[in-house]
């Protein structure tokens, strides 16, 4: 087993819109070499389009949910670095790591998108927009009975917000989740934040696109008024000076061209680092 556990999840059908993200974590896989990756979970890259429980390719990620965990419980890492695939990648990871630390764990939500409803609430019924509402403990009821535990909202911290449904900002608002702004200075009051949930553990979990399309545009659903590519890097290098960082996950890379590739690569180092 590598320093940090490494596990890769091309998940495509949570986004349910193509196979850009399991080519995302494919390339990922490139800049790294297979020899530092410890785990691969299998997804097919063609699956049969059908909704169960309110959710596109719900047996789809059911089974990856299930490999994911039978592999972190034979290994059973304390440090876990996921290569998605889409920004639902990582629930096992997460759900995983907070069983480990028995709760003792913030969770940092570097995300565009709120990823809060329910299939009810969901206008697409894509389990994209629907991990961290599920790690909260409200969701499918076939994956939410898999995970081995769930988060409390004081567990989790935003920053990078932009895009919500009506149902997704009535539950932020109702169980006071914080949303730090974006900015070049903002870095001291996003590790105030973290410090305030009370919490030794951090996991950074990332969907790309938090940055500004303007920067970073190899994403499936870019979102003006991100993060600057090196406020994000400095802001993850700073987060890793102050916290233990025991799991991280980049997700939804959809590959453009060399450009953004350096910049995966330099990230996914990056997050690498502060988890040594």
């Amino acid at each position: 087993m590598t320093q940090v556990y490494t596990m890769v999840v091309p998940q495509w059908q949570g986004a349910a819109a193509g196979t850009g993200p399991l080519h995302g974590a494919q390339a990922i896989v490139r800049m790294m070499g297979e020899k530092a990756v410890d785990a691969f979970v299998k997804v097919h890259e063609q699956s049969v389009t059908k909704k169960d429980e309110g959710v596109w390719y719900e047996y789809e990620i059911a089974d990856h949910i299930d490999q994911a965990l039978g592999m972190l419980e034979q290994s059973k890492p304390n440090r876990l670095f996921t290569i998605g695939g889409d920004c639902s990648s990582d629930v096992a990871a997460i759900s995983y790591l907070n069983k480990v630390y028995d709760g003792d764990l913030a969770v940092l939500w570097l995300d565009a998108h709120a990823d809060l409803n329910t299939p009810e609430s969901s206008p697409s019924h894509k389990f994209h927009g629907m991990p961290l509402r599920l790690l909260l403990g409200e969701g499918v009821p076939s994956i939410l009975g898999k995970l081995p535990s769930t988060l409390e909202p004081s567990q989790v911290i935003y920053t990078g917000l932009r895009e919500l449904d009506h149902a997704e900002r009535q539950y932020i608002v109702d169980h006071a989740i914080p949303n730090v702004p974006m900015c070049h200075e903002c870095s001291d009051m996003l590790g105030d934040v973290v410090a305030k949930r009370g919490h030794k553990n951090l996991y950074i979990h990332l969907d790309l696109d938090v940055i500004d399309p303007m920067d970073f545009d190899a994403v499936a659903c870019p979102s003006p008024g991100g993060f600057w590519f090196q406020d994000l890097l400095d802001a993850i290098d700073e987060l890793g000076q102050q916290y233990t960082i025991v799991g991280a996950a980049v997700t939804e890379y959809q590959p453009k061209g060399d450009e953004d590739a350096k910049k995966v690569q330099l990230v996914v180092e990056k997050l690498r680092q502060v988890m040594r």
